[in-house]
């Protein structure tokens, strides 16, 4: 395998990974965007039964009251709960971006290395023409030039 061969394969390995990470943050920031509606269902929730309750609170029997408060605790023990998920979620949104930023400047290294060897490349190929030009141009002289000779000797 040649160098630009294994440049080559390291560059499309570096592009896998970069756009493995991209859906890896995709699939976070859903992740984060599903938790976070669930959160504003229960917390509209939370408040449409606060309010329904207001208005239904006057004569009210005691067993009532204690089943809805029971019920209020455990609404807002989830909204505790679901609270910790989105930002459990958000932190692997910012965990998975930092990931992604990592393989993205992995890329662009292996790029700029890639445009580095490539006009190497193409310097070193150019005065090989040159080179070759030089010789031919040289060869056409010297023939030119004892041709001339040749004839002056006549």
């Amino acid at each position: 395998m040649t160098r630009m061969n294994g440049l080559e394969l390291a560059l499309q390995q570096a592009l896998e990974r970069r756009d493995a990470a991209a859906r890896v943050v995709a699939q976070a920031r859903q992740g984060w965007a599903a938790a976070r509606a669930q959160l504003d269902q229960l917390e509209t929730y939370a408040s449409e039964c606060t309010d329904r309750w207001a208005a239904k609170q006057v004569g009210c029997q005691p067993e009532i009251m204690r089943h809805h408060y029971q019920f209020m605790a455990r609404l807002t023990h989830a909204i505790v709960l679901q609270t910790g998920i989105v930002s459990e979620a958000l932190a692997g949104i910012e965990r998975e971006t930092g990931a992604l930023r990592e393989t993205e400047s992995r890329l662009e290294s292996l790029r700029q290395l890639n445009a580095t060897r490539l006009l190497g490349e193409r310097q070193v190929q150019d005065r090989r023409e040159q080179k070759q030009s030089d010789e031919t141009a040289s060869l056409q002289y010297r023939r030119m030039v004892e041709l001339r000779m040749s004839e002056s000797a006549r």
